[in-house]
């Protein structure tokens, strides 16, 4: 559904990507992963069309996608986006953000008002809460309506950038369960970006997980823990368990 070939990117004489590949099938959840720094939200904002790789390229079902900015433009319109903390509009309501796309692309209001019922219900969004403004939401409620804005247009791939990274602990919990149930019921293509390695056990058919701008390993939660093919990757896990050890125990 979604590919990045042999990715590319510099910023500067940084090199942010050196040969990054990653394939996303259709109902399947890929989670990347890694230190501060490795690349992998410019692998999602190159997978949207927000940044442009030096070199390499971008297959969206069986297409690639090249410089053209036409063909970006249709991609946005099948790829649902959520950022860390939502990106919401302050000036727009929860309705309103849900809506924005869907009014530009002049849909009835009937089809909208169907829609947004139709997603409040798969988000468990309150629909009294849709004619609020984001600073009157809590924390899940404005990644609940990020999610709903990222999935208004029904489309076949979903990005996620540490999309529950903000939330605290409990909200982050709740929301997490419920993401999962979603991403099963609707069977899209979801590529995500956390820096939890739990969370990308939890949600991901494969993890990948990235150093410096390459792809250190790809697997199972079990193969990275089991089977670490460098040291890095035996060192990252077993730091991820120690933090998670030393979460459960505080008060």
């Amino acid at each position: 559904m979604l590919e990045l070939q042999n990715i590319h990117k510099c910023y500067g004489k940084t090199e942010v990507l050196r040969g990054v590949s990653i394939t996303v099938e259709r109902g399947a959840t890929v989670a990347l992963i890694g230190p501060s720094g490795c690349g992998k939200s410019t692998a999602i904002r190159i997978a949207v069309g927000l940044a442009n790789a030096d070199n390499g390229n971008v297959i969206f079902d069986g297409e690639s996608m090249g410089r053209k900015r036409d063909q970006w433009q249709s991609l946005r319109r099948r790829v649902g986006y959520v950022i860390q903390e939502g990106g919401l509009f302050p000036h727009m309501t929860a309705r309103g953000n849900v809506t924005v796309m869907a009014r530009e692309l002049r849909w009835s209001h009937a089809k909208i008002t169907d829609r947004l019922d139709e997603l409040a219900a798969l988000t468990h969004f309150p629909a009294d809460a849709l004619d609020r403004y984001p600073s009157e939401l809590s924390g899940g409620q404005r990644q609940r309506v990020a999610l709903m804005r990222a999935l208004m247009l029904d489309p076949d791939v979903l990005l996620l950038d540490e999309p529950l990274g903000a939330l605290d602990p409990m909200i982050r919990y709740e929301l997490q369960d419920e993401l999962k149930s979603i991403f099963a019921a609707l069977g899209k293509a979801v590529l995500m970006v956390t820096h939890d390695l739990a969370e990308a056990a939890f949600f991901s058919d494969r993890i990948v997980l990235m150093r410096e701008g390459m792809i250190e390993q790809s697997g199972s939660f079990e193969h990275l823990r089991d089977k670490p093919t460098t040291d890095f990757v035996s060192r990252f896990v077993t730091a991820q368990r120690g933090h998670e050890r030393n979460g459960s125990g505080e008060s």
